[in-house]
């Protein structure tokens, strides 16, 4: 059972527009019958798909907020009778597609792990009335830049209180607070062309945000930059060596290559086409996992990525990933990914698949994610030989200038919007204009450029790394799961999308292809800002 607290706060150019507070108990149920070997869960029948997400979810309820214990208890009975019975048909009818099946798969659908128990205490915060000044204070940038047509800042606090307890011996409970705060401003160039940009920054409490003035001073920079960007140059279209400095290497890392380093299996259905179907989504919703690639390379051999969720901090900067427990009730641990370029396993639940049969200790809400990411190297050198390095290999290539990308923009929001459109397109592909990115020439001068994409940046990209650099930074974002763990019965009461820190350093790419974005872009506003007129 999840018990959450939760404050949203939006403001725009000083103005509070919204303060929603809510509080909240959640139950969440799964019930497995059968045995470990097979159970009746990993199978979806197209019957069932019929009646749309409720399915998924109706192990989800909600409890009463009063500590009645009689209330409460027939709150788990009710949703624990309705999912047993629907566990037994399910089971059913596995069975039976099973029989019809030539060769059925042998993996277990259930992994045996030991039994863990881990107490913690429920943290309480009240952060309200500090909340609304604070996004009072950075909202107000922007009411002095009229060509900015829109601007908020978001902040949510979120204070999670979680009670386990499964039929094998293992529970836990779990106290949690998390901040996050979203600055958003938007603009448009004189051919009507988009310009948006976004800052996300994330903590467990508020002193692990930065310093008011500190976010005051960023919201100013974005609000400058997007003024510049509104009359920059573009580029039709680059095909050469890119440096992702900085928070664009985190970025391009988690949102790119890290979706792959986890393993979802592919439920059995009464329908054969359904499983080619739920394949070919899984590519267009984020990518595909990196599965068939375990004992391949996926990185150069100067390259190694581990997850550690019993780190919380890198030379002073918190990682938000950090836990002892994951959501199976599986003690988390180091786990070596990728070893000089090699990939050794994937992270995974206690949903087996042939490759990995044991869980990596990685469930986190829907399914397996990371939770802090190392990326190490044998060889780095400094920003200012990575910058060298660049020209030179643009050189070689026949430009005069090298790009730096410094930001992508639009974090786990942006990459579940690009989800969402991807499923509308015929090929697949979404993409958005990359929110700082710089022609970078010999003599040290840089040229910001607008409306520039991304015009693809599979996984198998990264083999093409050619040098890092050697100050790694800590990049932290929501990691979106992939969607194939709905159907696994991975969905726990209250979770959220899990939060992942990365710590990765600059990456100068071989080959990156980027483009101009296309229109048609919506006409710039007629009339001038009523801001403009103060």
């Amino acid at each position: 059972m999840d018990e959450i607290n939760q404050s949203t706060v939006s403001a725009t150019l000083g103005s509070l527009t919204q303060v929603q507070p809510a509080r909240m108990r959640l139950i969440g149920v799964e019930v497995r019958v059968g045995s470990y070997d097979l159970d009746n869960s990993n199978y979806v029948s197209i019957r069932d798909l019929g009646n749309g997400m409720a399915g998924m979810f109706s192990g989800i309820r909600q409890a009463p907020l009063d500590d009645d214990y009689q209330q409460i208890r027939r709150s788990f009975w009710l949703v624990t009778d309705s999912q047993y019975k629907k566990a037994l048909e399910d089971l059913s009818a596995k069975r039976a597609a099973l029989e019809m099946r030539q060769h059925a798969s042998d993996v277990p659908d259930f992994s045996k792990e030991s039994p863990a128990t881990e107490i913690e205490a429920h943290v309480q915060i009240d952060a309200g009335e500090e909340l609304k000044s604070l996004a009072r204070d950075i909202s107000q940038v922007f009411k002095s830049n009229p060509e900015i047509y829109g601007s908020s800042v978001d902040i949510d606090f979120r204070s999670f209180y979680t009670r386990y307890v499964n039929s094998e011996g293992s529970n836990f409970t779990r106290g949690r607070t998390f901040f996050k705060l979203q600055i958003s401003a938007q603009a448009q160039a004189a051919d009507g062309q988009p310009i948006s940009d976004s800052i996300e920054l994330y903590g467990n409490t508020r002193s692990d945000l930065p310093a008011t003035d500190v976010m005051v001073s960023r919201a100013r920079a974005m609000a400058e930059r997007i003024l510049k960007l509104r009359s920059a140059a573009t580029l039709e279209h680059y095909n050469g060596p890119v440096l992702f400095e900085g928070d664009a290497a985190g970025e391009v890392f988690a949102q790119q290559f890290a979706t792959g380093l986890m393993v979802v299996r592919t439920p059995s259905s009464d329908d054969a086409r359904f499983e080619a179907f739920f394949n070919q989504m899984m590519s267009r919703l984020g990518g595909t996992s990196l599965v068939d690639k375990v004992g391949g390379r996926v990185l150069p051999e100067f390259l190694s990525v581990s997850d550690n969720p019993r780190v919380s901090d890198y030379k002073g900067a918190k990682l938000l990933g950090a836990n002892i427990i994951d959501d199976d009730a599986v003690p988390t641990r180091e786990t070596k990914l990728v070893d000089h370029g090699v990939l050794k396993t994937l992270l995974s639940t206690r949903v087996p698949v042939r490759t990995v049969p044991h869980s990596s200790g990685s469930r986190h809400g829907w399914g397996p994610a990371p939770s802090n990411l190392f990326v190490t190297s044998d060889k780095s050198i400094s920003a200012e030989e990575l910058r060298k390095e660049l020209l030179r290999r643009a050189k070689g290539r026949g430009f005069d200038f090298g790009i730096v990308i410094r930001r992508v923009g639009g974090g786990a929001s942006a990459t579940f919007m690009k989800m969402a459109i991807a499923m509308g397109q015929q090929d697949g592909q979404a993409t958005a204009s990359i929110a700082e990115v710089y022609k970078l020439f010999a003599d040290g001068r840089e040229e910001l450029l607008r409306g520039v994409e991304l015009a693809e940046m599979p996984s198998s990209t990264f083999k093409d790394v050619v040098a890092v650099g050697d100050a790694p930074i800590v990049f932290t974002d929501e990691f979106i799961p992939r969607v194939g763990a709905l159907f696994a019965m991975g969905v726990s009461a209250g979770s959220d999308m899990p939060i992942v820190s990365c710590v990765v350093p600059s990456m100068l790419f071989e080959e990156i292809s980027l483009k101009k974005g296309e229109g048609p872009f919506p006409n710039p506003p007629i009339s001038p800002s009523p801001l403009a007129k103060q």
